[in-house]
Formats: C-alpha cells, sequence, structure tokens
C-alpha cells in the first residue's frame, strides 16, 4: 500500500509539536514539569538544545517518544510547512490537528507491522480497510476506534485458536 503517509518521525519537517503540545510530569521520564501548549524550554526554534544530553539529564521520555510522522504531516501538509514560531495565532489549531491525527498515525503504524503475521484473507481485507480509511482521515472517530479494536480483537482470536 502506497498511499500511506510517512509513520517515521521526521523532526526537521515538523514545528517541535511535540514539544510544545504535550504535557510532561517531572518523574522517572522527564526532569520537569510542562504544561501542554507550553514550549519545552529546551526549545531552540524548532530544535532541542539538549538533545544529545536527553537521558543524561533526567529526560529518556523525550528519547522514546515517537510521534509516528503526525507532527510533520500537520506542520507540512495542514499548514504548508508554516509554523507557530512565525505566526503564533497558528498554535492552538497546529496542536489540535496534532493531537487528533497521532492516534491515527500510531494505528496505522500498528496495521503496518501487523501485515508481517500471518491471518486469514478476511482480516487482511479488514487490516488493509482500515489502513485506507486512517490514511485519509485528519481526526479519530469513535467509529474508527471500534473498528480498529474489533479488528486486534479477531487478530488475537485467531492467534489463539
Amino acid at each position: 500500500m502506497t498511499d500511506l503517509p510517512e509513520l517515521t518521525s521526521d523532526c526537521a519537517n515538523c514545528a517541535a509539536l511535540c514539544c510544545v503540545g504535550l504535557t510532561l510530569d517531572k518523574g522517572a521520564l522527564f526532569s520537569f514539569d510542562k504544561a501542554a501548549g507550553t514550549p519545552c524550554h529546551n526549545l531552540r526554534g524548532h530544535v532541542c538544545s539538549c538533545h544529545e544530553t536527553l537521558e543524561e539529564i533526567g529526560n529518556r521520555g523525550c528519547v522514546l517518544y515517537d510521534c509516528a510522522g503526525a507532527g510533520q504531516r500537520v506542520t507540512q501538509m495542514r499548514f504548508n510547512g508554516e509554523s507557530w514560531r512565525d505566526d503564533p495565532t497558528l498554535l492552538p489549531a497546529m496542536i489540535r490537528d496534532f493531537e487528533r491525527l497521532k492516534p491515527l498515525h500510531e494505528r496505522m503504524k500498528q496495521l503496518r507491522e501487523a501485515e508481517q503475521v500471518s491471518m486469514p484473507a478476511d482480516l487482511e481485507t479488514e487490516r488493509q480497510r482500515l489502513l485506507r480509511k486512517c490514511a485519509r482521515l485528519w481526526a479519530d472517530t469513535p467509529a474508527l476506534a471500534a473498528d480498529y479494536d474489533r479488528f486486534l480483537s479477531a487478530l488475537a482470536q485467531h492467534h489463539t485458536a
């Protein structure tokens, strides 16, 4: 299936949406608290000023994080490469779209990985249908979430049978 968006983070083509949009809670994964919608204090432009030392300074959560390509898709496709840095009025909409798109990208990534699993033809057809549906949407829906959950349940039942 070639019509899928890129499902790997490409920070160079993003406007640091995770560094702004996500909440960070001081603890095992982060060395400080940060509210959603607030740029990380380590951000310089759209680049992390301490990226090479994230683990050493207690920000392992940043190292582990992967938006599954949602950040660059929002930045490049929804906002034509524009940034909240250049136009701060874009920030709420960029964060909103990032929050809505990320679950779809995570699902697409899992559905893509499921391609490696042996499954009956009807489940493979459903997997491909869900991939196509996720790829054309810009926000998650309860119906899509239910379809996805049914697919996972059917796949699990197939592998325990």
